[in-house]
């Protein structure tokens, strides 16, 4: 019998495929979903196993799909998660009953899809251009049939009509947390046009709940979807909700009385504080601390999520603000930096995130932070824009009256998150 793949070496073949999470997407994006279709296929419709909610969304669909499969867990069921990005580990993406997926079972589950993608290639079939997404993606699949899961939460990745996710048979829930202007040379430079995109998840015999305002053009199309599908639509939404995580939880309970209908125990009220508590993502609004200084992880990439995760901090601590940011070249760095001007952030420790290929470089985060009349420093490491922050706030940032450090944000990039956190987790500990 042949050893086991390693893990370390289908990453190497993995690798090999296009990443378009590290591609400029403006242009060679796919506009259809033969290569996965072809793959689903030859690996025997993975996604008939098991129940399924699928979820999509501008900001907040990782942390609802976590809520959702935390309900699930709670009524005793086994649930897989698949979401994106990684922030430390490609294991990150596949988890089962809340735990990353295991080395050697990721690595048996990316071989099989990667000999699917080589049957593809022989027989001359779409399945030979998949992406490294695809293939990803196949593999979450894959995992969580052989680990026989009752249930699968699968997060979209971009998008959602022609996101690798959407070859899934039809779930029992949809759902779509908030709709921005985000990926527009992809999706659509509308509200409208995102929103198609987004709500193209939703199929025929699938109830929709969504978390966008009522009212909003966005809302209008998702509505819209729903009535032309004949499906119901639950909306989510509260002008109350003053949080990210009130927002998302809201979402979460809708999705769960709606599974609730069909699974006994199952409902929103599963989603004690305890459960909301673990099912929180890292680098999604995630403090820490660095010696004596608060530091809050956050990836967010829109400006409402910015703008929203500013606010949070603020009301969380009464010190001077600093933030350390890279941020990625489909984004307007104009308009992403503007909430830390708005809001009053003292200084921006402009950086980029070597390696991936896709971030701005630190000089013209700088330059647009400066524009806003926000000091700022240039440094090409995350690391050093990091131990410089941190510097800052113990001293110069320092609250006048109290003495308190300032607070230091980590933003503008999940990628950004990923290089530092494992360094803020090792020097210091959680908030």
């Amino acid at each position: 019998m042949p050893d086991p793949p390693r893990l370390h070496d289908v990453l190497d073949r993995l690798d090999a495929r296009i990443n378009w999470e590290r591609r400029d997407r403006s242009s060679g994006w796919r506009v259809d979903l033969a290569p996965m279709v072809d793959l689903a296929a030859r690996a025997g419709g993975p996604s008939r196993d098991f129940g399924l909610c699928h979820v999509a969304g501008s900001k907040g669909k990782g942390s609802v799909a976590n809520l959702v499969a935390a309900g699930l867990g709670r009524a005793g069921l086994k649930v897989g998660v698949f979401g994106s990005p990684h922030v430390e580990r490609i294991n990150e993406r596949i988890c089962i009953d809340g735990e990353p997926l295991g080395d050697e079972p990721l690595a048996a589950a990316l071989a099989a899809s990667l000999r699917l993608v080589e049957e593809a290639e022989r027989a001359g079939t779409d399945g030979a251009e998949a992406s490294w997404f695809d293939i990803v993606t196949l593999a979450g699949l894959w995992a969580f049939r052989e680990a026989s899961v009752d249930w699968a939460v699968l997060e979209v990745g971009l998008g959602g009509r022609l996101d690798s996710t959407n070859v899934i048979e039809p779930p029992e829930v949809a759902v779509v947390t908030t709709i921005a202007l985000e990926h527009t040379a992809i999706l659509g430079d509308t509200l409208a046009a995102i929103a198609r995109e987004k709500g193209g998840i939703v199929k025929p015999g699938s109830p929709l709940v969504t978390g966008t305002p009522p009212g909003g053009e966005a809302h209008g199309v998702l509505a819209e979807i729903a009535e032309r599908l004949g499906v119901e639509h639950v909306v989510a939404w509260s002008e109350r909700d003053r949080t990210f995580e009130e927002a998302n939880v809201r979402v979460a309970r809708a999705a769960l009385d709606l599974l609730g209908r069909g699974v006994p125990g199952l409902g929103g009220a599963l989603l004690t504080r305890e459960a909301i508590q673990a099912a929180r993502l890292p680098g999604r609004m995630e403090w820490l601390n660095s010696g004596p200084v608060r530091v809050l992880l956050d990836g967010a990439h829109v400006p409402s999520s910015l703008e929203m995760a500013v606010e949070e901090a603020l009301e969380d601590a009464n010190v001077p603000w600093g933030a350390v940011v890279a941020i990625h070249r489909e984004k307007n760095l104009g308009e992403l930096l503007a909430p830390l001007s708005r809001r009053g952030f003292r200084r921006v420790f402009a950086t980029t995130v070597p390696g991936t290929g896709v971030h701005h470089a630190a000089t013209a985060v700088a330059q647009a932070a400066g524009a806003l009349g926000l000091e700022t420093e240039v440094h090409d490491l995350p690391e050093a824009a990091l131990g410089s922050a941190l510097e800052w706030a113990e001293g110069a940032g320092a609250a006048p009256v109290s003495g308190a450090p300032a607070g230091v944000m980590v933003t503008g990039s999940l990628y950004l998150v990923g290089a530092l956190r494992a360094r803020l987790r090792a020097a210091g500990s959680r908030g």
